[in-house]
């Protein structure tokens, strides 16, 4: 049942503890704060170093500069004949009292002399900047409460909590052979809650370090507070899902009404919720009812196609399905192998299945599912391994075939690798047929 957290524990081995984690996380914020700091403090310490005079002077040249440009102006349109001799001395002299004007307001003041610059230093180009000004106080002031005020929000608005609490759980499943340590983070966990009963995911933690412990009754409870608090439904059927788990092991492994009642509520949020369909493959296998095990097992192989444990389970009910169903109806003996030259993944899914030769388009009459791993192999193909609702006894003449398929569907792709063979009657099967996948589907 608690297969989850096995994985977990396995997953987290070479995982950071929080303290790791937290203390690599502020170091980056603070290089990050220094690299943004060095944007405003370099442009304004490099602008503390320039000259005034510098800048006067670059002023005095653009004015002199603008004043011959319009005086070149004036006397073109005195050579078009558009104003006459009289009117162009006029503007001219004009323009020359306003060059002095400008000229005189950009020198310093008569009574300050120009600093002297020492011989061989180059002359500075910019303006000086006076620590008490508004463009040197705001960037650093910027520099010293930006930084605070994402501190702040971070702590109001983050989820940092929520990560030590995952670090507290982790910790737990790591030390889950050692009761002392994992007692003790019990403690710390239920602590947690009792200092604040609304978060959810310490509900749940608490629940899953409960539920590593043995302790079902309580962890079911704890679970049960998570549910409640949780507001996404794909988040409230995870915690419900747990709730089912533990309310099955203490009724002594038995879909009671109320269990039931959970499972109903759970499957209503998500009806493909893993712990739940878990819980009915394993009720249904008990119950010798092997085709509803191997649908709920099925569901489970859509959620995750790779895992080896669901295609183990299915290829285990099959094998106890055709147990039960041995002697009855027809049946065909095939030996799949696979061509030597493929470099194939041994975990890749292979299915072996029997089609009505008769009637394109329809589902297969039998499907086997086993994985590369498994070849060569032989397997029999009967009544029992039916997928839908024909079977082998519908039929009078099939076709089989096998399909290594890359992305773990039974339907035909490209790049998936197959082998199939002519059509035969059911009378008189070839023993065995043989199949040996070489080809590959364009």
């Amino acid at each position: 049942m608690l297969d989850s957290t096995r994985r977990n524990r396995n997953v987290c081995g070479g995982c950071l503890t929080m303290t790791e984690f937290t203390g690599l996380f502020w170091l980056f914020c603070a290089l990050l704060v220094l690299f943004a700091a060095a944007f405003v403090a370099v442009p304004v310490w490099r602008a503390s170093r320039g000259s005034p005079v510098s800048g006067e002077i670059d002023r005095a040249e653009a004015n002199i500069a603008l004043f011959r440009e319009r005086k070149q102006e004036l006397e073109a349109d005195h050579a078009a004949g558009e104003m006459d001799r009289e009117e162009l001395d006029s503007l001219l002299l004009e323009l020359q009292k306003s060059l002095l004007t400008d000229v005189e307001t950009a020198e310093p003041p008569r009574d300050e002399p120009h600093p002297v610059i020492p011989r061989g230093a180059k002359r500075s180009r910019g303006f000086s900047l006076s620590w008490r000004s508004p463009a040197f106080l705001t960037p650093l002031a910027l520099m010293l409460v930006l930084p605070l005020a994402a501190w702040l929000m971070y702590q109001q608005w983050g989820q940092l909590d929520d990560v030590e609490l995952m670090d507290q759980f982790q910790r737990t499943v790591q030390n889950e052979n050692d009761p002392e340590t994992a007692r003790d983070l019990v403690l710390s966990l239920w602590q947690v809650v009792q200092e604040n009963p609304e978060r959810p995911w310490a509900w749940y933690f608490l629940g899953e370090n409960l539920s590593t412990l043995g302790l079902f009754d309580d962890a079911n409870s704890a679970y049960r507070q998570a549910a409640e608090r949780m507001s996404a439904d794909d988040e409230k059927a995870l915690a419900l899902g747990r709730v089912v788990l533990t309310a099955y092991v203490m009724e002594q492994l038995q879909i009671t009404p109320e269990v039931q009642e959970l499972i109903e509520r759970t499957l209503e949020l998500n009806p493909d919720e893993p712990n739940v369909l878990q819980l009915l493959a394993t009720d249904a296998r008990e119950r010798e009812d092997y085709d509803a095990a191997i649908g709920y097992w099925r569901r489970l192989s859509q959620l995750n196609p790779n895992s080896l444990t669901v295609r183990e389970n299915i290829a285990e009910l099959q094998r106890l399905r055709t147990g039960d169903a041995a002697g009855g109806g027809p049946a065909i003996e095939v030996a799949v192998a696979v061509a030597d030259n493929l470099p194939l993944d041994p975990q890749l899914r292979v299915f072996v299945s029997a089609r009505n030769a008769q009637v394109d388009g329809m589902p297969p009459l039998a499907v086997a599912d086993i994985t590369v791993a498994d070849l060569p192999t032989r397997i029999r193909l009967d009544d029992s391994l039916a997928v839908g609702p024909f079977n082998l006894s519908s039929a009078e003449s099939v076709y089989v075939s096998a399909l290594i398929s890359q992305v773990g569907t039974a339907n035909r792709a490209s790049g998936d690798y197959f082998a199939e063979t002519e059509a035969f009657s059911l009378e008189s099967p070839p023993l065995p047929v043989e199949l040996l996948i070489s080809e590959i589907v364009p």
